[in-house]
């Protein structure tokens, strides 16, 4: 059982593939963020139940208890009646808790850790993180090594796959793309600004393809070299991604960022800030594209110019490179963790 705020489309198919193992998935989600509104394909194994429907802790326990799950998941702690729902029920089972955000050891941060340690941590049997960086958090929160789990966060490796897309021919004029939402906190302003800036310097012109929707998206930077598509399901995504040639993610705060998953496993050479989490694994500087740091000046727009110089054979070496970093996490994985947490 998962209680939920927002459900992504990678999530749900490792939910999809987890009914397929033999899970009985049962899934209490808010609505769908409109900024986001990925589709789901109903499956009879899996059952949705939506926040809005279950509002209190006594709505939320009387399904656990109705269900009888063997274990229930909880992502984060923004919703007080999840928290309230654990802490409460008299059902045995195991509770998991879900966390994306890495550990920056702010005051804030540092107190809240303390606070969950020793009140909240005791409902709790282990916790599932997406990698490293939030390690450090879970063993900050009173979690033993033994009950932290890794690799909740996959991207759907059936949709975003090299093999099955790979494009022979080269992109005239190069492309880059950038796959997420507008808001400031991606940095999509900053990249359209230094795109247009470092283009026009081109001899050889390069696009740069946008993907996504938000609250910038009235304000977005227009240009004859900029596409904007706005949001498209993942399923649809990867004829696009299949044109292009480098990925750019270069948000300001991003706790880990699965289309970086979804873009080196496509074999794409990429430019990440290090704000990013995933980057610690699914990008090397130099290796399979290049990692920039907001800290220092003009390293985003120097990172950028750099990649638009590179020749055939650089994006080809950069782009196996990739695919084989991508295999760090995967939905079979995935799998296993579940199971191992479950057992």
């Amino acid at each position: 059982m998962f209680f939920f705020t927002e459900l992504s489309g990678y999530m749900f198919n490792c939910f999809d593939k987890a009914s397929y193992q033999g899970f009985e998935v049962h899934i209490v989600k808010y609505p769908l963020n409109n900024e986001a509104p990925f589709s789901f394909n109903l499956n009879k194994n899996i059952s949705f139940y939506e926040k809005d429907d279950y509002p209190s802790q006594y709505h939320l326990i009387d399904l656990i208890d109705q269900i009888k799950p063997g274990a229930i998941f909880i992502s984060g702690w923004i919703d007080k009646e999840y928290l309230k729902a654990i802490k409460n029920s008299l059902f045995s089972s195991k509770k998991i808790l879900m966390i994306d955000t890495p550990w920056n050891g702010n005051i804030k941060q540092t107190l809240w850790s303390i606070y969950f340690k020793f009140c909240k941590k005791k409902f709790f049997d282990s916790i599932w993180v997406p990698g490293i960086p939030q390690v450090k958090y879970a063993l900050k929160l009173g979690f033993k090594k033994e009950e932290v789990f890794n690799g909740i966060y996959t991207c759907n490796d059936d949709i975003f796959n090299k093999k099955k897309h790979e494009i022979k021919a080269r992109n005239n004029p190069r492309k880059f793309i950038f796959i997420g939402r507008y808001i400031k906190e991606k940095g999509i302003e900053e990249l359209c600004n230094n795109f247009i800036e470092l283009n026009s310097k081109q001899d050889n012109k390069w696009e740069l393809w946008c993907i996504g929707n938000g609250k910038l998206w009235n304000s977005r930077i227009q240009n004859k070299f900029i596409k904007h598509f706005g949001f498209i399901q993942p399923d649809a995504l990867t004829g696009i991604i299949s044109k292009s040639d480098a990925y750019i993610l270069p948000s300001n705060y991003e706790p880990w960022g699965v289309s970086l998953h979804e873009m080196v496993s496509m074999g794409k050479a990429v430019l990440v800030s290090e704000n990013v989490g995933s980057s610690y694994c699914f990008a090397k500087n130099g290796i399979n594209g290049f990692v920039f740091s907001h800290k220092k000046e003009n390293d985003f727009k120097i990172k950028m110019k750099k990649m638009m110089q590179l020749s055939d054979e650089d994006f080809d070496q950069m782009g196996k490179e990739s695919v084989h970093l991508s295999k760090a996490f995967s939905s079979d994985k995935w799998i296993k963790t579940l199971k191992e947490i479950y057992d």
